[in-house]
């Protein structure tokens, strides 16, 4: 199939828990994309989309508020009613750092950090304990996976991502950051592209997971992105 879709055009993604597509990737002249807590290869889950043709600037910004919160939520865990609401407004509130708002997207300059957000929450009334569960991804064990401005070109015909080397329980959360950041990039440019997702149930094990999944699914089309 990957094979078949490079010879028709068509550029392919490939997220992959194992090494099964590296040989295939360098014979095509493509790239391999290491992820982990040790990579020098960053994803900036705070970048924006931007509006493509027909689109409203302010619709992008809340669509991908909802991803960053299906994002946050995986790495938190379980939230109350009130946390989900703070998880917002400090979502918000980290954005207007930047300058960033429904009404102003600073001309695609500097995007926010983990670490700003967790500032952020260390100043919400109530988000004492967020702040300190995100505290591991920005200063503890986990840090520099999420903390870091992208360095990742998506320029290739042929891209892997590969997440082999991730320890087992953030491979959830390095799938939904590469496919936030994917489905970020094929917003911006749209061409004939094809998202290949192997071990899928990595991800969808989780409600949220699944549900991004989903949604990528069913809108899928619309910017040319075929899903397998």
């Amino acid at each position: 199939e990957i094979l078949r879709s490079l010879l028709m055009g068509t550029d392919v993604f490939v997220i992959y828990p194992e090494n099964e597509y590296k040989l295939l990737a360098d014979t095509v002249g493509g790239s391999t994309i290491n992820i982990s807590i040790s990579s020098d290869s960053h994803l900036n889950p705070f970048d924006i989309p931007e509006a493509g043709e027909g689109e409203d600037f302010r619709e992008v910004f809340r669509s991908h508020i909802l991803d960053l919160t299906g994002l946050f939520k995986l790495m938190l865990g379980e939230l109350t009613p009130e946390e989900s609401s703070l998880l917002d407004e400090a979502l918000i509130q980290t954005y207007a750092l930047k300058d960033i708002t429904l009404e102003n997207n600073n001309g695609r300059g500097e995007m926010p950090l983990l670490s700003d957000f967790q500032n952020i929450l260390e100043g919400l009334a109530g988000a004492e304990s967020m702040a300190i569960r995100i505290r591991k991804y920005t200063e503890g064990t986990f840090a520099g996976f999420l903390n870091r401005p992208t360095n990742v070109s998506l320029e290739n015909r042929m891209i892997v991502f590969s997440i082999r080397d991730m320890e087992e329980e953030l491979r959830p959360i390095a799938m939904y950051s590469i496919l936030n950041h994917i489905w970020t990039s094929v917003r911006r440019e749209q061409r004939k592209r094809l998202l290949i997702v192997d071990e899928a149930w990595w991800l969808m094990k989780y409600d949220i997971g699944a549900d991004f999944l989903f949604n990528i699914a069913k809108r899928a089309r619309k910017y040319y992105l075929g899903l397998t």
